[in-house]
């Protein structure tokens, strides 16, 4: 009798759990967009997200995600790196991060020539090794690794943006692209899938933005095919990408831009421009300074990471994003330092667990942000139009619709004679412009948010010295409302 007392309690019990299980599945909705704020499950979410690079590993038989060994160490076992990601992810929550966006185990190597697929496994220091993505079994591998990463995140409280890699001129990219959204179809872990990383250095050859609105189409109606719910986002270097990837004429839910601190006080400057301008919902999907505390201190990291904070919210974005989690050796000092963990000593997180590096300063930027926006507070700065302060060489004009009227919030852009080095200025309300250098331009583009582009060619022997300074006056710049039917 006690064994049957038993059974039926033991059916009870899964009973009760498969119940609770259904109740959770079903009550738990998907990440969405409403009145361009995100949302889960009915409450207001603002992603506060850093970027962590996911590589893989392998040990000639498994393979499995692993903390990228760019970040000090390699795994030899699946069990270590999973380890390891849950402890350092559960590090990322208490920091004050809702979200990761996972760099790199989403993005497949494309043959340009042949259009296949493939991923690299680490095997050691000095050897790796390539797996096709050319059967089922293969991707179905590859897409349980990549939700053993997602349960990881799910189980610290972080949603995560999952980059992915496509090319327009391959037929696998967009079979991938099928594939990885009926795959994790409804997964509620996953905020958005970011579907292409920064064009503007990573698109080639250059393309028209008709074509370009034409690519986007297609990846967004892929998606929304498969899982229809799932949020979808672009990752835009910044006001340079208007030339082709322009943000508003893209069909996906969300932009997300990555301004760079190349020119004193770029990045609070381009996000003055993205919230004007930009007629979608968007993000800061990267930022970053470096800081070492000896060439840059780590103050000074916290404060930039204070400010395009800050400027953030009050222009009107709706998420922020720091690159990266840790300190790197990539031999270049501008990416090696954007880490909000240097590589330092050890950290103890509140449960106890070891972390190899030790937060900078930076890290307290994004416990309890203050994300009430203040639209009064959007700083126009006052090198909004020159950026640089240079006053070498300069170009001016008027940018006009075929109407004749001034267009604001144009992008006028020009390089020195090699293409190696270039500027960019903004259009005032009355469409005027003056781009400054510090050297001669040579080659110069022009457009605007939903408008054409045109470029040209100078010569600065033609400059007259205007104040003392060489001037060319390119006059009306007339371009056309796009149309993309």
């Amino acid at each position: 009798m006690r064994k049957i007392y038993l059974t039926l309690f033991f059916i009870l019990f899964i009973g009760s759990a498969y119940l609770a299980y259904l109740k959770l599945a079903f009550t738990h909705s998907l990440p969405k967009l409403k009145n361009n704020k995100f949302e889960i499950d009915g409450t207001p979410f603002t992603p506060i997200v850093l970027n962590y690079i996911v590589s893989w590993q392998t040990n000639g038989k498994d393979y499995w995600g692993s903390p990228t060994a760019d970040y000090g160490k390699l795994y030899t076992n699946k069990q270590e790196a999973h380890k390891t990601l849950l402890s350092e992810f559960e590090l990322i929550k208490e920091l004050g991060f809702n979200t990761v966006r996972i760099v790199r185990i989403g993005e497949p190597n494309i043959d340009k020539e042949l259009g296949t697929l493939s991923y690299r496994l680490k095997i050691n220091e000095t050897k790796d090794t390539l797996i096709s993505l050319d059967n089922a079994l293969a991707y179905k591998n590859y897409f349980n690794s990549i939700d053993e990463v997602l349960k990881i995140a799910s189980q610290c409280g972080l949603k995560v943006i999952l980059l992915t890699k496509l090319s327009p001129n391959h037929v696998s990219s967009n079979n991938y692209l099928q594939k990885i959204t009926t795959r994790f179809k409804n997964n509620k872990t996953i905020l958005a899938l970011d579907l292409f990383n920064e064009p503007l250095y990573f698109d080639s050859p250059e393309k028209e933005k008709k074509e370009v609105y034409a690519i986007v189409s297609t990846w967004n109606h892929t998606v929304k095919s498969n899982d229809i719910k799932r949020l979808t986002t672009i990752g835009l270097e910044g006001i340079r990408e208007v030339f082709r990837w322009d943000p508003n004429i893209l069909p996906v839910d969300f932009i997300s831009y990555h301004p760079y601190e190349y020119e004193p006080e770029q990045v609070r400057n381009e996000i003055y421009w993205y919230g004007k301008y930009t007629k979608k919902p968007w993000v800061i999907g990267e930022t970053a300074i470096p800081a070492d505390n000896d060439s840059i201190t780590y103050e000074k990291q916290a404060q930039f990471a204070k400010k395009t904070i800050q400027q953030t919210f009050n222009c009107g974005g709706i998420g922020y994003s720091w690159w990266q989690y840790k300190d790197v050796e990539w031999g270049v000092y501008h990416a090696n330092f954007m880490g909000i963990l240097n590589r330092n000593g050890e950290t103890k997180t509140s449960i106890g667990k070891t972390i190899n590096g030790t937060p900078k300063p930076i890290a307290t930027q994004f416990k309890n942000i203050d994300i009430k926006a203040n639209r009064d507070s959007c700083l126009c700065l006052n090198n909004y139009y020159n950026y640089s302060e240079s006053d070498s060489f300069r170009i001016i004009g008027i940018m006009v619709d075929q109407k004749n009227n001034p267009i604001e919030g144009g992008v006028v852009l020009a390089w020195n004679e090699d293409w190696t080095h270039s500027y960019h200025t903004i259009t005032k309300k009355d469409g005027s412009f003056e781009l400054l250098g510090s050297y001669p331009f040579y080659h110069w583009m022009a457009s605007a948010t939903e408008y054409t582009m045109i470029r040209g060619e100078l010569n600065p022997d033609t400059a007259l010295v205007h104040n003392k300074m060489p001037s060319i006056n390119l006059g009306k710049l007339k371009i056309q409302k796009l149309d993309l039917n």
